[in-house]
């Protein structure tokens, strides 16, 4: 009998014990082990193409070659290639636990990273007009929500803070005389922050409404007068977002994100960026320069020395 054939005789066996080990010893479902199956005949294909091996004589490097294919290949999404390695995982601990195998060959075949995609933000004309609005609606109706809200989204997106340092943030944390605010972020570490102009006035206005129950030292208090949370900044945000009209799904970290991208787009070094968002790792900053292709388009153009046309 020739190796191909041989092979195809082995695997087809392996595939039949497999099945059966599914459906009598864990008690699967006729559709999850055919899912399962699918999965090990794709692999058993994939090795008759590319090295003719046996499903029992993987190496990890099969493992990682099939899982490459998946993705440069057959353009799987990324839950579908994480499906299949799972698949390949029970297939060859059933093996290892039948004594098929003496090692795994998914043993360190970690999880597949995560594509990050870019964050959401606004452009400058969308916060501009949210904004607009909140203090629109505040000098028509001067009262301490309509106040609160003005104040913790332009402290949001003049500040860039995540959401869970706006809301711990305490009165005693803000410099009025010189627009800073100390912010505690991850880990505990604090960093000084600026605020605008903008914001310095929502939040004076702010506190003139602020009548807190007791020695509360937070800044924003929910409509209790009690320290708002996180889950409350969201259940904010969505509700002025229907009443605003807006159509892009935004969360409080949006306002973060448009800081960052607005930040660079107005020639801020990405360092200075890093410290404000206050990012360990300037890597973590860089994903925002994705954002800004257009603004960099341009000032590259303007100061290459090869990308001038040349004049007649």
């Amino acid at each position: 009998m020739c190796p191909l054939a041989s092979n195809l005789k082995i695997n087809n066996q392996l595939m039949n014990e497999f099945g059966e080990y599914l459906e009598f010893e864990r008690q699967y479902s006729s559709h999850t082990i055919e899912n399962y199956l699918r999965v090990i005949r794709q692999f058993s294909n994939f090795l008759t193409i590319t090295n003719q091996k046996s499903l029992i004589e993987v190496e990890p490097s099969d493992i990682a070659g099939f899982m490459a294919s998946l993705k440069t290949v057959f353009h799987l999404m990324r839950v579908s290639q994480l499906n299949r390695l799972s698949a390949l995982k029970t297939f060859y601990r059933y093996l290892r636990k039948k004594g098929k195998i003496q090692k795994n060959p998914c043993d360190g075949i970690g999880g597949l990273r995560e594509e990050k995609s870019l964050p959401t933000f606004f452009s400058q004309t969308e916060i501009n007009r949210f904004l607009d609005y909140l203090e629109n609606r505040f000098r028509k109706e001067p009262n301490f929500l309509h106040a609160r809200d003005r104040a913790l989204f332009e402290i949001l997106y003049s500040s860039g803070l995540r959401v869970g340092e706006v809301v711990g943030l305490r009165t005693i944390d803000l410099n009025f005389h010189q627009r800073i605010l100390k912010v505690r972020g991850k880990g505990g570490k604090e960093r000084i922050v600026p605020f605008n102009e903008k914001a310095l006035q929502a939040v004076r206005d702010y506190l003139v409404f602020r009548q807190p129950n007791g020695p509360v030292q937070e800044l924003f208090l929910n409509y209790l007068q009690q320290p708002l949370t996180t889950r409350g900044v969201r259940v904010i945000l969505n509700k002025i977002c229907v009443e605003f009209g807006m159509v892009k799904k935004a969360s409080p970290h949006t306002f973060r994100h448009s800081f960052a991208s607005h930040f660079l787009s107005g020639g801020a070094e990405m360092r200075i960026v890093q410290e404000a968002l206050g990012h360990s790792s300037l890597s973590t900053t860089q994903i925002y320069t994705h954002l800004n292709w257009d603004n960099m388009k341009k000032v590259y153009e303007k100061t290459h020395p090869r990308s001038h046309k040349k004049e007649d």
